[in-house]
């Protein structure tokens, strides 16, 4: 596959335009919003349980769609894997036992504190490493790359929003407040986009499978005639 063909298949939906939208509007919406909004178990937060929540049912409603279909495990690493980042936001359950309140939202017990902390980093490790494998095992690679159209904003902003979270959490930005609201913006934005990707390729190995399908009767009705 050359440069002009994988360009040909790059494709902007209008769910994209309505993200670069989020992208930008996030600034100074950051800027004008209440601390309290991205605390921890903060109103954006919260919504990026629900929202991640959310992409790990979608994606086991796409396992059982695809049930026999080209390698419709995939779905299910793909719902693992929300499950992950939704353990990484609630702090593997420390955000249920939260022990104070500071003027940056509140504080939990430290993950160290806990007496099963190890049985959890153990499990944690165990379901990257088979989401991870699953992944490898059950991703139809050729028809991604060769046959499925590219949502290259999608990536590009997913990219971006990624970048920016990583330096709102480090405090590289304007600092203080804006900086921790911004982050947990631009890790909504990384979520939605998540699900939009889960819901893009599966319609696109949906539209390839149907493609080769077709392909292949053609063949064998030309064969029988």
């Amino acid at each position: 596959m050359n440069a002009m063909d994988f360009m040909s298949r790059c494709k902007a939906a209008k769910v994209s335009r309505w993200a670069c939208l989020y992208f930008v509007a996030a600034f100074p919406a950051a800027a004008v919003l209440p601390s309290w909004v991205g605390w921890e178990n903060g109103p954006v937060e919260i919504l990026q349980d629900i929202v991640l929540l959310i992409g790990a049912i979608y994606c086991m409603m796409l396992f059982r769609r695809a049930s026999g279909r080209y390698r419709h495990g995939l779905w299910l690493a793909a719902s693992t894997y929300f499950l992950i980042l939704l353990g990484r936001e609630l702090s593997w359950g420390r955000v249920f036992l939260p022990n104070g309140m500071t003027d940056h939202g509140p504080e939990f017990v430290s993950m160290h504190a806990l007496p099963y902390y190890k049985v959890v980093y153990g499990v944690i490790a165990v379901a990257i490493l088979l989401t991870v494998l699953s992944f490898a095992l059950y991703m139809p690679w050729r028809r991604i790359f060769e046959e499925i159209s590219v949502p290259v904003i999608a990536l590009v902003l997913i990219a971006a929003a990624a970048i920016v979270a990583m330096l709102g959490d480090k405090g590289l930005l304007l600092g203080d407040t804006f900086d921790e609201t911004l982050e947990e913006e631009m890790e909504l934005l990384v979520y939605l986009l998540n699900i939009y990707l889960a819901h893009w390729y599966y319609c696109g190995l949906e539209c390839a499978d149907g493609a080769h399908s077709l392909k292949m009767n053609e063949r064998s009705n030309f064969r029988i005639r």
